[in-house]
């Protein structure tokens, strides 16, 4: 049984990249004992020396001294905030044990799919909630990341988790009062297919074109292409049990006009 606390205890951000080093800052600004986990020791050390910095669009900048870690040197935390690239997910469920109270508790963030069964087969699925982002935050440099759009982040348990309605209320409140919005969704499942709709959708046009999400509905074939490879996502969300409301189109839009 996971333990039931009203606070969410020690967390460990698991990745330094942009989102990662947002989120480990922001938590540290709100009073919450955080740390940055890194896995390699040069990086590490130097982003312990230097900071993170977070910098605004308008302009101005904010230094933030969150402790930087290896996963061999941490200390028990309570909960871990997974924010590595999907491939390196393994290798960080792999980690946990060194780091994670027995009874901790992992959310993933990350993009696409199969994270949290690969959380899952190190953790128990009872241990794990899952994450969906929609901050808006750009990596400048390594611990240097601009915050573009403050978006909504989804949490929620899916099928197996066992953690407590009240821990899940809790982490939500906790990203609120660091600044982050945040709300609890029980279909957590069809947020992450409705986020993987827009990836498959936008990012890959995006990037061989060179072009911004807003440009394509400036570029009739690529729109098409868009709005086609959404629609296919959301039939193989269909296909594997996990039936999506969302208009694909209507969705692209929003984000391309966001």
């Amino acid at each position: 049984m996971v333990r039931q606390d009203k606070d969410v205890g020690r967390i460990a951000v698991v990745g330094p990249g942009a989102l990662g080093c947002l989120v480990a800052a922001r938590l540290w600004l709100a009073g919450q004992k955080v740390c940055l986990v890194d896995y390699r020791p040069p990086r590490a050390a130097a982003l312990g020396r230097q900071g993170i910095i977070l910098r605004l669009p308008q302009g101005g900048a904010q230094t933030v001294p969150v402790p930087v870690a290896l996963p061999s040197e941490l200390e028990p935390v309570d909960l871990a905030i997974i924010t590595v690239k999907a491939h390196q997910t393994a290798a960080a469920a792999a980690a946990l044990p060194l780091f994670l109270a027995p009874e901790g508790v992992a959310l993933t963030l990350q993009n696409g799919l199969g994270n949290v069964e690969a959380l899952a087969r190190i953790l128990g699925p009872e241990r794990v909630l899952a994450g969906v982002s929609i901050l808006g935050v750009t990596r400048l440099g390594e611990g240097e990341v601009v915050l573009a759009g403050l978006g909504p982040t989804w949490i929620g348990p899916p099928a197996g988790s066992r953690v407590p309605p009240d821990k899940i209320r809790q982490l939500a409140e906790t990203f609120r009062q660091a600044g982050l919005p945040c709300e609890v969704r029980l279909d957590i499942e069809a947020a992450l297919w409705e986020k993987l709709l827009v990836n498959v959708g936008i990012n890959p046009l995006t990037a061989l074109l060179r072009v911004r999400n807003g440009d394509l509905l400036d570029i009739p074939p690529a729109w098409d292409l868009a709005v086609a490879a959404a629609t296919e996502a959301r039939q193989v969300a269909a296909a594997a049990g996990v039936p999506l409301k969302v208009d694909p189109e209507t969705r692209l839009r929003e984000v391309c006009t966001a």
